[in-house]
Order: C-alpha cells, then structure tokens, then sequence
C-alpha cells in the first residue's frame, strides 16, 4: 500500500478562513452534510463560526477554548468549488478522511495499492488545482489500521488542553529569542494558572519531541 499526501491551492472558502484567521480545518463529508474540528485563536472563533455560516451554513456547534466542532446545514460538494474526490475511481485511489486545510490551502491524503496510481492522479489534480507532494510513503501492514482512520502513526497525541497552551505559546513567540511572551500570559489567555499552564506545555513537548526519531 502507497500513501501521499498533496497539497492544493485552489478555490475553496476555507482557504481563504485559514489564511486569514491562523486557523486549520478537518472535514469529514458526509454527502448531505458535513462535520468540520476547527482550531483557530480564541479572539477569532466568532468570526470563523459567522464565515462557515455564510458558506454551509451551521447546524449545530460546539465550542471548546480554540477549538471548534460544527455540524454544517449542508455539503461542501453542492456548493461552487472544486472537489479532489471526483475522479479518484479512474485512478484506482481512495481518500483518506478528514481533508484537511491550514495555511491558505488543502491537504489531502490518498491511498492505492501500486505507486503509479498515486503518480496518475497527482497528473489528473494538475489540471485544477497547484499541487505538490507534501509527502510519500509505503505503507506496512501494522500501519494501514490508523492510516485508514486518519491518524498519522508518527504523530503524538495531546489532549485537548496541551494542544491550547502548546498553540498558544507556539503563537505568541515563547519560542522566540528573544522571548515574546510569558507562560503567565499564556496562562491567563488560556484561564488557568501559571502552574498548570507550565506542566501541560512540558507534557506537549515531551510528547512532540519523544515522536521525533533521531
């Protein structure tokens, strides 16, 4: 089995949400309606919230520190944009759920048995969209069980909570040099303590630096 993922530059409204608001978006398709995870700044959720709404529209929403959940009113596919999933079955190829948009553009993961397929559909994408191969891999058998269920096996798991502080550290500039801010401003964007702010950013980068392979 071959995995690639491929990003593409095209004409979709999350894009531009990405781009504009610092955010990425997961979405699951479901024909007559969607399921999007969305995780962007806090002081932009009501913004994003009110553009997913003028593009699916919002069913329903739950809202959870940077992240948000939202059921959509309806697909992505009936509106005027152009999908990666329309010829997949003249490829021999499968989509590997969610699609995926940060930094102004989509990410897609496909699987298919030989290599050439993936080589042939990346051809076929290039006549709507800018692609590149953001990565290629074979995989094993022990993988294929959570590649289907679209965790990348390299990645580590942060809960909830690390991924907030993590992100808002990462945002702020605490990495920078120098540095560009404190973890008790972290803290207090997040709303917990200072304490607690500290230990769940050194849970997150043991975790992120335990997943790296030297």
């Amino acid at each position: 089995m071959h995995e690639a993922t491929f990003r593409l530059v095209g004409d979709s409204p999350f894009d531009e949400i990405t781009a504009e608001y610092s955010a990425s978006v997961s979405l699951w398709c479901n024909d007559h309606s969607d399921l999007l995870v969305i995780e962007c700044p806090r002081a932009s959720v009501e913004d994003v919230l009110e553009r997913v709404d003028r593009f699916v529209g919002v069913s329903d929403s739950v809202v959870e520190g940077t992240r948000i959940v939202i059921a959509t009113e309806t697909c992505v596919k009936t509106h005027n944009m152009t999908a990666a999933d329309t010829d997949l079955e003249g490829y021999d190829c499968l989509l590997l759920p969610p699609i995926r948009y940060r930094d102004g553009a989509r990410l897609i993961r496909i699987l298919a048995l030989e290599p050439s397929k993936l080589t042939e559909y990346y051809r076929a994408l290039l006549e709507s969209f800018s692609v590149t191969v953001e990565s290629k891999r074979e995989l094993a058998v022990t993988d294929i069980g959570r590649s289907l269920s679209g965790e990348d096996p390299s990645t580590p798991s942060l809960s909830p909570r690390q991924r907030e502080v993590f992100r808002c550290a990462v945002e702020g500039g605490y990495y920078e040099i120098p540095r560009e801010i404190s973890m008790t401003t972290v803290a207090n964007r997040v709303g917990i303590d200072r304490r607690t702010a500290d230990e769940h950013r050194r849970q997150a980068e043991r975790k992120l630096l335990g997943s790296i392979t030297l």
